[in-house]
């Protein structure tokens, strides 16, 4: 059974969205139940604790990289907020 989430955030993030980006582009992600201190809010995809998750990344015009599997979608790691 698959159930969205009310909490009142929107539960997903595009290239679209106003996502805050570093110089070289990349993009930090951040789950949980709160945003993080410190971190842009606009990066932030709220989850509700005791309940389960799961992430799913599509690619939209996927470069040659993607097909020859020279560029790998990194692990999502743990960050703990200070």
């Amino acid at each position: 059974m698959v159930r969205i989430l009310d909490t009142g955030v929107q539960p997903d993030r595009s290239s679209r969205d106003a996502i805050v980006k570093y110089a070289d582009g990349t993009v930090d992600i951040y789950f949980g139940p709160s945003a993080p201190s410190g971190k842009p809010k606009s990066n932030w995809i709220q989850t509700l604790p005791g309940n389960g998750w799961f992430s799913y990344f599509r690619l939209y015009g996927p470069t040659q990289a993607y097909f020859d599997r020279s560029w790998v979608l990194p692990d999502i790691e743990p960050f703990v907020s200070n």
